[in-house]
């Protein structure tokens, strides 16, 4: 089944709740190099990328894009959404 930017967006907030992540906290780039990437299709990919930037758009989080694996780190405004 395909993921939707919906999903994605829904992806890494479960990652940050699983974590019980705090603001200022990063998902594990083993995580997303290796758990969640790869098994995103050409089409999700892309959808991975705006799905970033409209969470980071909203304030919920802040990103690097530093080669293949972008650094996503949570704000305060989204640690207060996940808890």
């Amino acid at each position: 089944m395909s993921r939707d930017i919906k999903a994605i967006k829904k992806d890494i907030l479960d990652q940050f709740r699983a974590m019980e992540g705090e603001e200022n906290d990063v998902i594990p780039e083993n995580w997303l190099a290796e758990e969640y990437l790869p098994f995103l299709n050409t089409f999700e990919k892309k959808d991975f990328e705006t799905a970033i930037r409209q969470l980071a758009a909203k304030g919920f989080l802040k990103y690097e894009m530093k080669g293949a694996v972008p650094r996503l780190k949570l704000t305060e405004k989204g640690a207060n959404l996940i808890h």
